[in-house]
């Protein structure tokens, strides 16, 4: 049964999540807002490790569980276009359809749902929440806080050939590199990356590219 691994932030979604439900809470704070979207894209084109993007996003701009699970509820509205239809025909042929993601893991699992994507096929960044519903830290055994590829590696013996992992960013393309995918679509409908197109990868930059680019790759 063939796999096709997605991307969550700027692929299944239209937008970075983490900034989306940061960016709802703190409009007063332009400057942090700012700082963050740099470290989003630092951390994405692989100028800085992903470990210290998330660390120093969270550090700026701490939330709370009420606003992770306030912005999971709403979270489907960004889908992307199309996406939603892709993952229908995916389903219906036979293929696993796996979510994996530097975004938090409450959000990933609400979207999943509405999707029709077991929870048990979701992976995402977990954090580690105080009784009060501040935020504590990361979950210090948590591999996807250190890297998509590190996460990656928990899971990829439960992917059927061919894999397929689909993303925007460095980190999606290092699973693939690393040789967790057979296959890597760079998709560029919201955000495309100089270093990763620089890489020589197929290049989906919308919805229907890449619903043909995957047909194709099955269809091998």
């Amino acid at each position: 049964m063939p796999t096709v691994i997605f991307d969550f932030d700027s692929t299944l979604i239209s937008c970075e999540s983490l900034e989306e439900l940061q960016g709802r809470h703190y409009l007063d704070q332009p400057e942090r807002l700012q700082a963050i979207h740099d470290l989003t894209n630092q951390g994405m084109s692989g100028d800085i490790p992903f470990s210290e993007a998330i660390k120093k996003r969270l550090d700026l701009l701490p939330p709370t569980l009420s606003d992770v699970m306030s912005f999971a509820e709403k979270a489907h509205e960004y889908l992307t276009p199309g996406i939603d239809t892709l993952i229908r025909e995916l389903h219906a042929k036979g293929v696993e359809v796996w979510l994996i993601s530097g975004g938090l893991l409450e959000v990933l699992l609400a979207v999943g749902a509405k999707l029709q994507i077991p929870a048990d096929r979701i992976r995402a960044v977990q954090l580690l929440w105080n009784k009060d519903g501040s935020f504590d830290s990361l979950d210090p055994n948590d591999p996807f806080s250190v890297s998509k590829y590190d996460g990656a590696k928990t899971c990829a013996s439960l992917w059927s050939t061919p894999r397929i992992m689909v993303g925007d960013g460095m980190t999606d393309y290092d699973v693939y590199a690393q040789g967790l995918s057979d296959h890597f679509i760079a998709f560029t409908q919201h955000v495309s990356r100089t270093a990763v197109l620089n890489k020589g990868c197929p290049e989906a930059p919308d919805i229907q590219s890449l619903s043909s680019m995957i047909k194709d790759l099955l269809s091998r």
